[in-house]
């Protein structure tokens, strides 16, 4: 089988640094399931009948590509499928139709395989993806780094960065994370703290089911500090068991994790 190491990427343009915990092992190049015009889905076949949907940031400044995230992670050792699916148009899924298509292309993939549960992951824009889909994928759990409340600027007028995308998308067809969340799934939410992102965190909701943590001076760059951490492993297991109480102790105090005010 055809291996290969797959450098994830976030929208932070330092990220990739943060990469080498998961990628210093090899794993099964994720193989073509889906490609369109608009959307890219590849995958790692698992043995257990759990998903987790990857969720792709806008990926590497300098190149077109989006490498697929949370590899080793999704899989834990080749026990779970992984669909890991992109926006290539950088939409922030706000494509005329491109939510129907993402949400045909899983329940294709479920079908095919006999998926009896569905997790959701993503990094910044992957992060808004992951809280975005998981009701409409039935998601029992979502873990969301550093995620967009919405790329509309009449939502977050506060917001100024990705503009070479954002000013490429006609129209805002997608609804702020708000309106998305479902009580049937437990959320996993983690954001830089300080005024970087707080236009972001601080529109988000409060609920039993809405887990989210703050962490201190880490601006954009969250994936990286549970990376340089050590700690990306023991926070997505956590969010794949659905261990609320787990996820906060392991984080809490190397994170300085604190609730938004």
């Amino acid at each position: 089988m055809l291996f290969a190491e797959v450098v994830l990427c976030e929208c932070c343009p330092k990220a990739n640094a943060l990469r080498k915990e998961d990628h210093r092992m090899q794993h099964p190049a994720p193989q073509p399931f889906h490609t369109s015009d608009r959307v890219k889905a590849t995958f790692l076949t698992g043995e257990d009948p759990r998903l987790v949907v990857s969720f792709t940031g806008i990926g590497k400044p300098e190149t077109r590509a989006q490498d697929e995230e949370f590899v080793g992670y999704g899989t834990q050792g080749g026990r779970n499928h992984v669909l890991f699916v992109a926006d290539t148009l950088r939409s922030w899924y706000n494509d005329p139709g491109i939510f129907d298509e993402i949400v045909a292309v899983v329940e294709r993939y479920r079908a095919a395989h006999g998926i009896a549960e569905t997790v959701t992951f993503g990094n910044s824009m992957g992060g808004h993806g992951a809280v975005l889909f998981a009701k409409a994928l039935g998601a029992t759990c979502c873990f969301s780094i550093s995620a967009q409340y919405s790329a509309d600027p009449a939502v977050v007028p506060e917001e100024t960065r990705w503009q070479e995308y954002r000013d490429k998308i006609a129209s805002f067809t997608t609804p702020p994370l708000a309106d998305a969340i479902t009580p049937e799934c437990l959320y996993f939410i983690l954001h830089g703290g300080g005024d970087l992102e707080r236009p972001h965190w601080s529109r988000f909701p409060k609920g039993p089911n809405i887990h989210h943590y703050l962490v201190a001076k880490a601006g954009h760059a969250v994936g990286r500090r549970l990376k340089s951490g050590k700690l990306m492993g023991v926070a997505t297991r956590y969010a794949i068991a659905g261990r609320p109480r787990a996820f906060r102790e392991a984080l809490q105090e190397p994170l300085d994790l604190h609730r938004p005010v």
